[in-house]
């Protein structure tokens, strides 16, 4: 695969491979050259943790689609309704 670089010295990562890495706007890349190549390397940070009284808790998104996860509990209980 080949990409072209920009006046301003840019790249554009395709979209196919921004989805297989996941790699979302704001998304931190760590830059390296070694043996004439450049590397792109995602830099995955933990998610922020924030005190809750005397626990800490994880502060995240959603990690599913809310809207597939309700269809399907809406199903199973209508199942067992149905029963």
């Amino acid at each position: 695969m080949q990409i072209t670089l920009d006046k301003f010295g840019r790249i554009l990562i395709p979209k196919k491979l921004r989805e297989r890495l996941d790699l979302k706007p704001d998304d931190v890349l760590e830059v390296q050259l070694e043996d004439g190549k450049l590397t792109l390397l995602p830099q995955r940070t933990p998610p922020p943790l924030r005190r809750k009284g005397r626990v800490l808790v994880v502060e995240s998104g959603a990690t599913a689609n809310l809207g597939q996860a309700l269809n399907h509990l809406r199903e199973e209980r209508l199942d067992e309704l149905s029963r």
